[in-house]
């Protein structure tokens, strides 16, 4: 499915991007939002609802008009606050994927590809080779002359995809577009949509609040909240390495243990908790001995055993949940309550006394809040 139709790639850049909604004080959809989008990259914007990504991607598309603040592309304005300068969204050049597809249902599959080439000067004959290439690179060849309603949701979207790419936009603007599909056709779709950028890499903008897109499909992660960036970096930093409370447990940590300092060297600090002494990384540099801190600890990097030779702490499995292939077992330590995930064959009963030690060798994330 090659094709020389994919996007050009552009360098975006937010600065001071600020916008409110309403009259009521601190009402800000963005606070003060400044992020470059690299070229050829994939930047995620990943968070709750109400967070402000899709008012970051809709501003950049030209669909919001912010308060304040600047956005370019190649280093040209679009958007600025200052000069009231603000390029109508039809000539900012971006291609635009929606959650709700958009299709046209009485335009055929190729009619709704070709529409942004309407207004180019483009022969007959080239739009409709550029149409057939398209539909090629999708994975769409032989269906031009079908109807939306004659195609899978995931057939769909790819329409979707092929016309935001077809008139080679300067970037593609993705907001939350697998979110209306089955569990098991979105995983399919993350899958070919990173096949897609992996065959022409192309400048994209991805707003999702499911962390398994922004980690599948992300170059880079950025996670907001409240109008304002929480954490930034690549998919195994924000997910390794989270930063504050809400980054760890918005990327699924439900696990943020109160610990002790107990040694420092470099960035690398050892912790007492509850589960015993854990070796962490951490993003401040002023950590000192007998400081309390807390670790976030995912599921997976505990272990339970049954008998106490191994030295693990004590305790005993309040619920047991069967998740297919692992089980996640609830288990009391001195009165606080941990996650731990392992194998589903090794799963426990409630009431079932067990012995609880982190994996050996493995570095937890020290948060700065």
């Amino acid at each position: 499915m090659e094709s020389k139709q994919h996007p050009q790639q552009a360098g975006l850049s937010v600065a001071g991007l600020s916008k409110g909604y309403g009259r009521e004080a601190g009402a800000l959809a963005l606070d003060n939002f400044t992020l470059d989008f690299p070229a050829g990259e994939c930047t995620v914007l990943l968070g709750p609802s109400g967070c402000g990504k899709t008012t970051v991607l809709r501003s950049i598309a030209g669909l919001v008009t912010p308060d304040a603040g600047r956005i370019a592309i190649d280093g040209d304005a679009v958007f600025d606050g200052a000069t009231r300068t603000n390029v109508p969204p039809e000539k900012r050049r971006l291609g635009m994927v929606f959650q709700s597809y958009a299709l046209w249902p009485h335009l055929t599959v190729a009619e709704n590809i070709a529409y942004p080439l309407a207004a180019s000067a483009l022969s007959k004959a080239q739009t409709e080779a550029k149409v057939e290439s398209m539909l090629q690179w999708v994975g769409l060849g032989g269906m031009g002359r079908r109807f939306a309603h004659e195609l899978s949701g995931g057939q769909q979207q790819r329409v979707s995809l092929g016309r935001a790419m077809v008139g080679t936009p300067r970037a593609i603007l993705f907001d939350e577009p697998l979110s209306n599909l089955d569990a098991r056709l979105r995983e399919r779709m993350r899958m070919e949509l990173l096949a897609l950028r992996q065959q022409a890499p192309f400048t994209s903008i991805y707003v999702t609040h499911d962390q398994l897109e922004a980690m599948t499909l992300g170059d880079r992660v950025v996670v907001m909240r409240a109008g304002r960036i929480e954490q930034t970096g690549s998919p195994e930093d924000v997910y390794k390495r989270p930063r504050t409370r809400f980054a760890a447990d918005f990327v699924g940590i439900p696990n943020l243990l109160e610990g002790t300092v107990r040694s420092v060297e470099g960035r690398e600090i050892v912790v007492e908790t509850v589960v015993g002494a854990l070796r962490t990384s951490g993003w401040r540099r002023d950590w000192t001995v007998g400081a309390r801190c807390t670790v976030a600890v995912r599921p997976t990097l505990i272990r339970i055993e049954r008998t106490p030779e191994a030295g693990g702490r004590p305790g005993r499995v309040i619920r047991s949940v069967f998740q297919g292939t692992s089980s996640v077992d609830l288990v009391d330590l001195d009165g606080q309550q941990i996650a731990i995930e392992s194998f589903a064959e090794e799963r426990h009963s409630p009431g079932t006394e067990v012995w609880v030690l982190p994996t050996p060798g493995a570095l937890f994330a020290l948060l700065d809040d």
